[in-house]
């Protein structure tokens, strides 16, 4: 699986949008996560914007995505390798509301998932928000 630090044009699509342009981009809706106080742990909680595109395709390759980038050392192992991951793709740091936070992207031949990627204790580690390519 190919992953690459986002476009200066795609970080607008890691954040909440509104309803029409959420519709118009094709936005499934976003997965939020943290990895807790330790550093290890991994709660998510999914969030529809179109649950009508949330095919079980989707939830496969969402599930397949995910489970990759959890592998040893990947973007979302725990809180210390994201930090390590994210700090080796410069160009993927991108301003946040009050921190720099990383932008990548990872496509399947129907989806493209956008990570916006926090790697400080205390708050939502990374949002994945899944669009539909067509």
């Amino acid at each position: 699986m190919e992953i690459r630090p986002l476009t200066a044009a795609e970080q607008n699509y890691v954040y909440l949008q509104s309803s029409q342009i959420s519709g118009q981009t094709g936005n499934i809706g976003h997965l939020r996560g943290d990895f807790a106080d330790s550093g290890y742990g991994f709660y998510t909680t999914w969030f529809d914007t179109r649950p009508q595109w949330k095919s079980e395709e989707f939830k496969n390759e969402l599930d397949e995505v995910v489970n990759t980038l959890r592998e040893n050392h990947g973007l979302l192992h725990n809180r210390y390798d994201m930090k390590a991951f994210a700090k080796s793709y410069p160009s993927s740091a991108l301003q946040g509301n009050y921190c720099t936070e990383y932008g990548f992207r990872t496509d399947t031949e129907k989806h493209a998932f956008l990570f916006r990627c926090n790697p400080t204790k205390g708050d939502y580690n990374f949002y994945c928000y899944c669009y539909v390519k067509e």
